[in-house]
């Protein structure tokens, strides 16, 4: 690489130069006429292959098409790497783990509910992406079983689906078909404010068995300023399973209760202050919304199981 051509600036530059001049920018202008590339210079091939990556979106897709199933869902092996994840959760390493290491072929593993949930809501429109992460919030309820499936984590759940959560642990039928055509109903946001929540998540957060118990004293402490002909003859202890050998009026007694602890739950996720800097107010009115159409389905399947009941005591006389 030569500048030889820049020389006649420079000469012309001293003879005429000033103090405290400076030198005119051409001087240091390379002629590119005089570079000789190096034969042995190294050059990037621009068609080399990119890692690919594959994102939840095109994994439905992928396996209808019939794509190998030992392909992993993330093509980059770095990932698949220890010194990549946080270890300092054992529960979030499995989940890291099994994720990292998921192909087409093991990704849903046993979980043929969650699968076919995620297909069913494919085939209705949603994007995959939404679709998974509605089975997400569901499973989370406990409403759907997600097995060791290896395509998303459950919050605050073990891998392997120990089905000890959420309505696993509730018969309570009305509720629970109420739950469901209520979560139907509703778009992704929804969906997953009121399950989480229903079902909170984090680390300082209340259990839903808990939170029915902490509403089941907030009614005793109440009851002590009712008169006492208003006073219910039954107490809430937050147990809101039902079975046969219950009377049909402490299974309502049951049923109506819930109904106040939904109205407590949006009502105290309304007044407080700081869910209007968590949430957006269309996310709190989403959250209001959803919260009044699970009442209105839980007070249908209720007047549905009421009849039936009376039915069945009727034929049994």
């Amino acid at each position: 690489m030569e500048i030889s051509n820049n020389q006649n600036i420079y000469t012309n530059y001293q003879k005429t130069k000033k103090e405290d001049s400076v030198l005119p920018i051409e001087v240091f202008k390379i002629d590119k006429n005089n570079i000789v590339e190096n034969p042995n210079k190294f050059i990037q091939n621009d068609e080399k292959e990119e890692q690919e990556y594959v994102y939840i979106g095109t994994i439905y897709e992928n396996i209808k098409k019939g794509i190998d199933k030992n392909t992993f869902l993330m093509s980059n092996y770095d990932f698949r790497n220890q010194q990549y994840w946080n270890t300092s959760d054992p529960r979030q390493y499995m989940w890291t783990y099994q994720q990292t290491h998921a192909t087409y072929g093991n990704v849903y593993e046993d979980a043929k509910d969650f699968e076919d949930f995620v297909a069913k809501w494919v085939e209705k429109g949603e994007s995959e992406h939404d679709a998974i992460f509605r089975a997400r919030a569901y499973a989370a309820a406990g409403l759907l079983d997600y097995g060791k499936q290896k395509i998303v984590d459950i919050p605050n759940l073990d891998y392997d689906d120990k089905k000890q959560h959420g309505f696993h642990q509730i018969d309570n039928p009305p509720l629970k078909k109420a739950f469901l055509e209520t979560l139907d109903s509703l778009d992704l946001v929804s969906v997953s404010l009121l399950v989480f929540n229903m079902f909170p998540n984090g680390e300082n957060s209340s259990s839903f068995k808990e939170l029915l118990k902490e509403y089941g004293v907030k009614l005793e402490n109440l009851k002590q300023n009712q008169p006492e002909e208003e006073q219910s003859k039954f107490t809430f202890t937050g147990d809101i399973n039902i079975n046969d050998k219950m009377s049909l009026e402490y299974q309502n007694f049951i049923f109506d209760t819930l109904i106040g602890f939904f109205k407590d739950r949006v009502n105290s996720f309304i007044n407080n202050e700081e869910n209007y800097i968590k949430y957006s107010n269309e996310s709190i009115d989403k959250l209001k919304n959803a919260h009044d159409i699970l009442i209105e389905n839980f007070k249908k399947n209720t007047k549905e199981y009421n009849e039936t009941k009376n039915i069945l005591n009727q034929y049994m006389k």
